[in-house]
C-alpha cells in the first residue's frame, strides 16, 4: 500500500515533482536499468525494466528529468540473492530508488549528442550527488529519444555494509547502466 502511493503522489502530481507552473514535456516511454556488483568470485548484474520517468525543459533552456524504480523489481537471476539485496538495501523501509537529474545544452532531434548531467539519487534512505556525468543522445525521431550513460554509485555513498560471501566482501564500486527510452507527452505542444 505505501508503495503505491509513492507512485500515485510521484506519477500524477508533476506540480509536486517539478513546481507548481511545470508542463511535463517528456514520459519515460520503457528503460532497462543495470547494476553491476563485482565479487572477487563472480559478477553479478541486475535488471530492472520497471522504471517510471517523466522529464521537462524549462523556458531558461534547462531540462529536469525524475525516474523512480522499486528496488524489489531488479532481477539478478537468483531469488535468494535478490531478497538479500532488498534486505541489504533496507527495500522494506525504502521501496524506491529516485533519481533526478537536470541537464542543460540539449539539442532538440540531434543525434548522437553527448550531454552532461548533475544527478541527485535517492536510495536506502540515503541521498547521493553525482555531478557532470556523461550521459549520450543515441536517437532522436519522431518525437522519440533514446538515452544511455552509467552512475558511478557506491555502497558507501548509500551507508549499505557491502555484503560478503565466504568471508569476502563485494567492491564498493557499483555502477548502474541507464538505457531509456522517452517519449514526447501528447499533451506537449512545444518542442
Amino acid at each position: 500500500m505505501k508503495t503505491k502511493l509513492l507512485w500515485v503522489i510521484l506519477f500524477f502530481t508533476p506540480a509536486l515533482v517539478f513546481g507548481v507552473d511545470a508542463k511535463v514535456n517528456w514520459k519515460l516511454e520503457k528503460s532497462e536499468i543495470t547494476y553491476t556488483v563485482t565479487h572477487p568470485l563472480h559478477i553479478v548484474r541486475g535488471k530492472s525494466l520497471s522504471a517510471r520517468g517523466e522529464g521537462l525543459r524549462g523556458t531558461d533552456g534547462v531540462w529536469k528529468f525524475l525516474v523512480a524504480v522499486p528496488v524489489k523489481t531488479f532481477d539478478s537471476g537468483d531469488n535468494n540473492r535478490d531478497l538479500h539485496m532488498q534486505e541489504v538495501t533496507r527495500a522494506g523501509l525504502f521501496p524506491l530508488i529516485t533519481v533526478r537529474a537536470q541537464a542543460s545544452r540539449i539539442i532538440d532531434s540531434q543525434a548522437p549528442q553527448p550531454i552532461v548531467a548533475d544527478v541527485d539519487i535517492e536510495f536506502a534512505g540515503q541521498k547521493a550527488e553525482y555531478p557532470q556525468i556523461p550521459l549520450q543522445v543515441l536517437d532522436w525521431k519522431d518525437g522519440r529519444v533514446h538515452m544511455m550513460g552509467t552512475l558511478p554509485l557506491t555502497l558507501k555513498d548509500f551507508k549499505i555494509i557491502p555484503p560478503s560471501l565466504l568471508t569476502l566482501p563485494v567492491q564498493n564500486e557499483v555502477p548502474v547502466k541507464l538505457d531509456m527510452w522517452w517519449s514526447r507527452s501528447k499533451n506537449d505542444v512545444t518542442h
